[in-house]
């Protein structure tokens, strides 16, 4: 079993790839991985603290998070809906497959429909439901946009693998009250998710069934900061 440490971390952003896969064997095993990403996502924060957001605090230019109601809906959506939907969507298609990426066009869709389209969530439910059916319907295994896709995905996934962690990162900007005159320290704000990313997509290519893994160390590190920010 292999074991996560900053090493082989930094070692697999050097050059991420599809190759390398290891087995969990036990829960565990699992609970002691969940753990130590748990510990590395801390390291993460500790550097980007002392190197960014000190600095940035100190000049006045670190935007305060928005105010947020601890409220039981909301606690729920923060340490376990808001983790769960975020590694489908973006560490769920990193290996390639119908239902992976079926899943996650879906729940993008969901999102969309729930945000801008209905605010009745059944009904944006619903819709993004018979969509998930068509979509994997029509799209058979053997399908040569599915083929085009995996292989084109496979000799660039460098570029899959950083642009998640983008994303990801900068919708977290949603979580601050930002100020545009300051857009160019965005991405240094962001930073430290923009590694979170990253690491999640590691344990989703690293390990068997390393999705669960990245959801389970998602939601331990939401509900204690969740926890801490609720004090």
């Amino acid at each position: 079993m292999k074991k996560i440490d900053l090493q082989d971390f930094i070692t697999f952003l050097k050059n991420p790839g599809l190759e390398e896969h290891y087995k969990i064997n036990s829960i565990s095993i699992f609970l002691r991985l969940v753990w130590k990403s748990f510990l590395v996502l801390m390291v993460i924060d500790i550097i980007a603290g002392i190197l960014i957001v000190t600095p940035l605090r100190y000049f006045n230019l670190f935007p305060f998070l928005r105010e947020i109601k601890f409220t039981p809906s909301n606690i729920l959506k923060a340490t376990l809906i808001f983790p769960i939907i975020e590694e489908l969507i973006f560490r769920l298609p990193l290996k390639i497959s119908k239902i992976n990426l079926v899943t996650s066009f879906n729940l993008i869709i969901f999102l969309v429909l729930k945000k801008w389209c209905f605010s009745n969530i059944y009904l944006s439910l619903s819709l993004s439901l018979v969509l998930f059916l068509l979509l994997y319907i029509s799209i058979s295994g053997e399908s040569s946009f599915l083929n085009r896709l995996t292989h084109f995905f496979t000799n660039h996934f460098w570029m899959f693998f950083y642009f998640q962690a983008m994303i990801f990162g900068f919708l977290h900007l949603t979580n601050y009250i930002v100020d545009f005159r300051y857009f160019y320290l965005f991405p240094f704000i962001v930073i430290s998710y923009i590694s979170k990313g990253c690491l999640f997509g590691y344990l989703r290519i690293r390990f068997t069934y390393g999705i669960y893994l990245c959801i389970a160390s998602h939601i331990l590190v939401n509900s204690i900061y969740c926890f801490v920010l609720s004090r």
